[in-house]
């Protein structure tokens, strides 16, 4: 056989190809349905559809597959337990002198959870507070096509940002954000903006108490918000698929009023992040963890912390008290909590006596005293032997280990 007709067997087969059906009987009965994404609807049904949609949402079709959706929140409202009123004082958490930037608030839908180059937001939500309302803005794509059209109005709408806040955002959302932009070919200029992750806010003050950090486990107990009727995160992406291939809009509904949800607990979160860092008498936060946060721009305040609470310390907690006072120079205070921590054996505490009183007070007795307490290593065997030697004293091979 020569290549000519080589070649048309080749064209012939594909055109009958081509000419077949698009969903296709196999042999056992399986149906294989048009790619996704690629919905058997022509054009017209599909901008009938995304405008019905777009009004569904109250939003308007701004573009060839994208809805904008724009809110503004009342201030004098609450979400959960929580009065809107108090985004008027700007937050501030410890470290934090960004106080007079901008924030914009954000959050993402998207096809996928893993990331990758093939996972895309469809849909991009992004909030800021003005004097008296939370405005709130939303894109949504009903394309693959209309991506590049949702990321530069996204672009243009974050030009006026000075700070970015976010939950998880630091390792998925901006990311993810950035990398599409990228592949999309198009400019944008807020990955270089200030981030602030509230999950590692609240992982810092809760994980030891809370089950998990998930936004909705501090909406119930930080916010005293409880979601009702709510399509969870996991099932968006389904829910996006079904409106590209059948046209369902009741999921994906859900969906814009999930991600509306999430972006106005980001800004109330922030807010009582802020209030409880300041105050934590009520409520169920890690002291140890507050006091190391604070500790690290402000000693003093760290200290005044502890200080006030010393009932309801717990051994972690003295135990960087004892530190605290030790920086300060107040070796008596610090002695005095590392003795009753000794008491109860806290390794820390006996290593510190032990160190406190070979290098400080030179009582070489009350050295060894508490260096034998200490859990049997390498390093307590050092320590005793050299305690031994400072004191001038000769250990033979036999009864060393006697003494040690």
């Amino acid at each position: 056989m020569n290549l000519k007709t080589r070649l048309s067997q080749l064209q012939n087969q594909a055109g009958s190809r081509q000419n077949s059906p698009a969903l296709s009987c196999q042999p056992n009965g399986l149906k294989i349905p048009h790619r996704v994404g690629q919905p058997n609807r022509d054009n017209n049904h599909r901008r009938h559809s995304d405008s019905r949609l777009a009004e569904r949402l109250r939003g308007k079709l701004i573009d060839e597959g994208v809805i904008q959706i724009e809110k503004q929140i009342p201030l004098n409202s609450t979400h959960g337990a929580m009065p809107l009123s108090e985004l008027q004082y700007a937050p501030q958490l410890p470290g934090d002198d960004n106080l007079k930037l901008k924030n914009v608030y954000l959050d993402t839908e998207t096809t996928g959870l893993s990331g990758g180059s093939g996972t895309l937001a469809f849909l991009i939500g992004y909030a800021w507070l003005e004097r008296s309302a939370i405005c709130l803005r939303q894109l949504l794509i009903t394309r693959f096509s209309a991506e590049a059209q949702m990321l530069e109005q996204t672009a243009s709408g974050l030009e006026a940002a000075e700070r970015l806040v976010s939950y998880n955002g630091k390792s998925y959302d901006l990311p993810l954000l950035v990398s599409r932009f990228r592949i999309n070919a198009r400019k944008q200029n807020f990955d270089h903006l200030p981030h602030l992750d509230l999950l590692h806010a609240t992982r810092r003050l809760f994980r030891h108490h809370w089950p998990n950090c998930r936004l909705t486990t501090l909406e119930q107990r930080l916010l005293g918000y409880y979601r009702v009727d709510d399509l969870p995160g996991s099932e968006a992406p389904a829910a996006w698929f079904d409106y590209l291939q059948r046209g369902a809009e009741q999921k994906l509904l859900k969906v814009v009023e999930h991600n509306q949800s999430d972006i106005i607990s980001l800004l109330v979160a922030h807010t009582e992040l802020a209030r409880i860092t300041r105050n934590p008498d009520h409520s169920d936060l890690d002291l140890y963890s507050l006091a190391r946060w604070i500790g690290e721009f402000d000693r003093e305040q760290a200290y005044d912390l502890l200080r006030s609470r010393i009932d309801q310390a717990d051994e972690k907690s003295k135990g960087y008290l004892a530190h605290l006072l030790q920086k300060s120079g107040d070796w008596q205070g610090a002695t005095r909590l590392w003795q009753q921590l000794a008491q109860k054996r806290c390794p820390e505490a006996l290593e510190k006596l032990a160190k406190y009183h070979e290098h400080v007070s030179k009582d070489l007795d009350a050295a060894r005293y508490y260096c034998r307490q200490l859990p049997d290593c390498q390093a307590r065997t050092h320590r005793l032997r050299r305690l031994q030697r400072k004191s001038g004293l000769y250990l033979s091979p036999d009864h060393s280990s006697t003494i040690l």
